[in-house]
């Protein structure tokens, strides 16, 4: 899975430079916000149901982050109604898990919960094709990928409403990935002729982590943005 998506991104710049005679290019740059949380493969089916639910473990609660999206971009004009803009940027993510632990100490069972809180930077390459359906709207869709450059995870383990301090954890996540990759779908509306309003969904396709505890999660993230063409 990995080999192809990033296969699809090469195949989009080689088709990018091949076509680099149907249009001058336009510059620009992109800021805006994350809204990312974790997709919990086996519980939503989006493998087909081929990911089947761990017997007693429940779908974690998870809430989501905010985090800055920044970068630049090339917007090339390959037919009356297509486009492809390549764009690099530095995006943050960030996701609160939630899920209840139970614990069996000397036939006595107790409850409790373990809360995580992920943060996340990525440099991410987005190939978007565009379709313009007017001279004001467009519809977006391409493939993405990530490179992790820090991440941290912060622990809270309560048992009871008392805080279990030996499980406690602030560091790097464990048997993080450092690539990530997956698809955009969105949409663009022209303010002017140089500003735009970006709404974009991320589902990423590759395993967070590679460790096995139960559970298969991926990044997925809403984002706006606005962006600025130069010329």
């Amino acid at each position: 899975m990995k080999k192809i998506l990033f296969l699809l991104l090469i195949s989009s710049f080689a088709f990018n430079t091949n076509a680099q005679n149907l249009s001058v290019p336009h510059y620009g740059i992109k800021v805006g916000l994350n809204h990312s949380s974790f997709n919990y493969t086996q519980y939503n089916y989006l493998f087909l149901g081929l990911v089947k639910p761990d017997d007693g473990l429940g779908l974690p609660t998870t809430t989501y982050n905010n985090g800055v999206k920044a970068g630049a971009f090339i917007d090339l004009k390959l037919s009356k109604r297509w486009y492809i803009s390549p764009t690099v940027s530095y995006s943050q993510f960030g996701v609160i898990s939630e899920k209840k632990r139970t614990w069996n100490e000397d036939t006595i069972r107790t409850t409790g919960n373990e809360v995580k809180t992920y943060t996340m930077d990525y440099v991410t390459l987005d190939a978007n094709f565009e379709y313009r359906v007017t001279d004001r709207f467009s519809l977006l869709v391409g493939p993405s990928g990530g490179y992790l450059i820090s991440n941290n995870v912060v622990k809270v383990v309560t048992e009871e409403d008392a805080v279990r301090t030996a499980d406690a954890f602030n560091g790097e996540i464990e048997g993080v990935n450092t690539m990530d990759a997956g698809l955009n779908l969105g949409l663009s509306f022209f303010i002017t002729e140089h500003l735009d309003v970006d709404l974009n969904l991320y589902l990423g396709l590759l395993g967070f982590e590679n460790i096995d505890e139960g559970y298969q999660k991926s990044l997925q993230a809403g984002s706006l943005s606005f962006g600025y063409t130069f010329n």
